[in-house]
């Protein structure tokens, strides 16, 4: 049991590694998005508007996949707390790949490739 256990935290930790290397070569900020472009007051108005506009449709959704599904499975006698560590892990191990691979698909759509973008949504 020992073994599967530093097996899969082996495997976690490459994976990682390499969505760290993919995030850092194949991703870039577009203009206005980087932290450093948006002191004007008109760009800060905008991302709070975003921030309005976009954070309610995500919020309920995103508190049922972190805490739910983790406390719906908390009260299994055999798992108890580490269903709820395992949920957070997975929850954002898939988040981080889920943005890669709808970029990909996007691109291979659209015939063209590119580096990925972070655009705000208009």
């Amino acid at each position: 049991m020992v073994e599967s256990n530093r097996n899969f935290e082996a495997l976690y930790l490459l994976s990682e590694l390499v969505i760290i290397i993919v995030y850092a070569t194949c991703t870039e900020y577009s203009t206005g998005v980087h932290p450093a472009a948006s002191s004007t007051q008109a760009a800060a108005l905008n991302a709070k508007g975003m921030v309005q506009t976009y954070y309610p449709v995500f919020q309920d959704v995103h508190v049922m996949i972190f805490i739910g599904f983790g406390f719906l499975m908390v009260f299994l006698k055999t798992h108890s707390w580490t269903s709820v560590g395992f949920n957070f892990l997975i929850a954002a191990y898939v988040l981080q790949i889920g943005i890669i691979i709808t970029a990909v698909w996007h691109m291979i759509f659209a015939g063209e490739f590119h580096k990925i973008s972070w655009t705000l949504l208009h």
